[in-house]
């Protein structure tokens, strides 16, 4: 009788045990999203005809995709704001690769931009399916047309002569979700490189306002959060990276942050700050010498930025930078972050 009890007792013990711990698991279950920005430097699929090549032959587009994708299998993200795609067949061509590797979740959401130099198109990945926005899943607002957004603005040429010149963001894609209860808009860029040069820079603070207009008109205003995310070819002032030789020279972060004058104070924050080793903040390599390889006299810098709403900031389990690949896959490093999202009702 009394090992009976005893055993019992036991029983009573382990099952409590197997109670908390299940409650346990549970509570600290919290819903997250982990979101990647990655520059993939000309994904060109095979058999495509391309403005600027950088791998010629099929074999080497093979291999490129198959790093990019081994890279997102790695950090397994819930959404990829991809960056230079060249055309739908990359996009499609990467998700095929994701597929045979068993993560069948991943979709691709591709659109047309329309930069006609480099033809480089921002586009996405994403487990979560796109909500649907005016019977579209993907937005570009391109710089001519009915439904565009353009600004006008005065640039010095290369004779010092100011002259007036009108344009928009050739590089861009808005893209909408919704993810257990919060709607979050996401407007993926791609802006003018060369952060010490006055004309790129000057075009850079154009295509920042409209780009404030559009977080403004197209997200805030259908009652989504705004995300900003990409290539933004410049630095953030408030976020010291890795190189401190090089500082902005435009307003372009502090305006992408604080893309609402009516509102007191920067709406957005960078990501970024919650990297807490200094010499991590760096996202893209300047290969001077075009050797293939990092050298100790190449430029590393951050101008690839994740921008969420400082009410999120709070909610960040991790913010960091892929260095794990290397300048065969890309010239940039991806930027991740994985947060919180308590599940709104």
């Amino acid at each position: 009788m009394g090992c009976i009890m005893y055993w019992n007792r036991i029983c009573l013990v382990a099952l409590i045990g197997l109670f908390f711990g299940q409650f346990g698991q549970l509570a600290a279950a919290e819903p997250t999203l982990k979101i990647m920005t990655f520059n993939a430097e000309n994904l060109t699929a095979p058999a495509t005809k391309v403005r600027l090549e950088r791998y010629r032959w099929e074999l080497a587009r093979t291999a490129h995709l198959e790093r990019v994708a081994n890279v997102i299998e790695a950090q397994n993200p819930d959404v990829v704001n991809l960056l230079e795609a060249t055309a739908k067949e990359a996009v499609d061509q990467l998700v095929k690769i994701l597929h045979e590797k068993g993560l069948t979740e991943y979709q691709g959401y591709h659109i047309e931009n329309s930069d006609t130099f480099t033809n480089f198109d921002v586009c996405v990945l994403s487990k979560i399916p796109l909500d649907e926005i005016d019977g579209k899943t993907i937005q570009h607002f391109g710089t001519n047309g009915e439904h565009s957004y353009r600004n006008s603005y005065y640039s010095k040429d290369e004779t010092g002569t100011v002259r007036q010149r009108s344009g928009g963001i050739s590089r861009h894609a808005l893209y909408f979700l919704t993810v257990h209860g919060r709607k979050l808009g996401f407007l993926g860029l791609h802006l003018k490189a060369i952060p010490d040069d006055p004309p790129s820079n000057t075009q850079r603070t154009n295509e920042m306002g409209i780009a404030q207009r559009i977080i403004r008109d197209e997200i805030v205003k259908r009652g989504y959060e705004p995300i900003v995310l990409g290539d933004l070819n410049d630095y953030d002032p408030d976020v010291p990276d890795r190189d401190e030789t090089r500082n902005t020279l435009t307003n372009v972060l502090k305006g992408l942050k604080d893309f609402d004058p009516a509102h007191d104070g920067e709406e957005l924050g960078n990501v970024a700050e919650k990297i807490i080793r200094q010499a991590d903040r760096y996202t893209n390599l300047w290969d001077r010498n075009e050797n293939g390889i990092s050298d100790p006299g190449d430029v590393q810098t951050m101008i690839d930025h994740i921008l969420i709403p400082k009410s999120m900031m709070q909610s960040i389990i991790r913010a960091y930078i892929v260095h794990s690949t290397d300048p065969t896959t890309s010239d940039h490093w991806p930027v991740v972050v994985e947060l919180r999202l308590p599940e709104v009702k």
